[in-house]
């Protein structure tokens, strides 16, 4: 084999040179191919952001949730004015707000006067003292248990429930002023059993345990503070009744309907 130069060139020197030149052009490939390959950092953005674009098969990517339409009051009747308790109307003249929306109906609440201007009161020695409003415990509830909607020529009626827990019989003003059941519609006060009944009492002596009751039928008609004798009818809607007084305690609203 000859040279470029024209000398002879041993075979050994010829496969050595040939030899290096392919390794040379090896180490070439290798350094392109490594130059050209993603690093590592952005191998695993990659990775990361995929992950992150893809939902994990166990967590759909939005859930729904139902929701959850409002339940049809069971004393609803036929579609009228009357029947929605955001547009109840009051007795007389004009429309009354809505009930109030932390009144429930239902059964009511039973209540005590502890505590107050009574915690001090000496205990009952005999029938004839009062009894301190500690030892009394007053429930307010519908005569007629959980009816709560009243049609045409119904009266609306409600039961208050009096107990004396003390070992001595003593005595309890049950009247209307002392145990005042007021109507409401919205803010327009339709009725009270105070009306009129300014300094009158009735009061009962009540053993331990014996539950005196008290039964209050509303007309549906609207009562005036000045005793006037206007007869104005209550308009169908929803209503509310509260007990009050010293003795009422913490007894709960009542809310209810009237239909013509």
């Amino acid at each position: 084999m000859a040279s470029s130069t024209g000398h002879p060139v041993s075979r050994d020197i010829y496969w050595k040179r040939r030899a290096f030149v392919f390794a040379g052009v090896l180490l070439v490939l290798t350094l392109i191919v490594w130059a050209c390959r993603p690093s590592s950092e952005e191998d695993g953005t990659t990775r990361s952001d995929a992950s992150l674009e893809e939902p994990s098969p166990s967590v759909p990517p939005e859930e729904g949730g139902a929701t959850a339409g409002p339940e049809a009051d069971p004393s609803d009747g036929d579609a009228e004015v009357g029947d929605d308790p955001e547009a109840s109307p009051s007795a007389g003249e004009g429309t009354g707000e809505a009930v109030e929306a932390g009144g429930s109906g239902g059964s009511g609440g039973s209540g005590g006067a502890e505590g107050g201007s009574g915690a001090g009161a000496a205990a009952p020695e005999k029938p004839e003292d009062l009894c301190r409003p500690q030892d009394v415990v007053v429930t307010f509830d519908f005569a007629k248990k959980d009816k709560e909607v009243y049609g045409a020529g119904e009266q609306p009626g409600f039961e208050v429930t009096v107990v004396n827990t003390s070992d001595q019989t003593c005595t309890v003003d049950v009247g209307g002023e002392a145990l005042e059941v007021r109507i409401h519609s919205g803010d327009d006060r339709i009725f009270s059993t105070a009306d009129c009944a300014e300094g009158e009492s009735d009061r009962r002596q009540l053993e331990r345990g014996v539950p005196h009751e008290i039964t209050v039928d509303w007309d549906r008609t609207r009562s005036f503070t000045d005793c006037r004798d206007d007869v104005v009818n209550a308009k169908p809607g929803w209503y509310r009744a509260n007990l009050h007084g010293g003795l009422a305690g913490d007894t709960s609203q009542l809310v209810f309907q009237i239909k013509a």
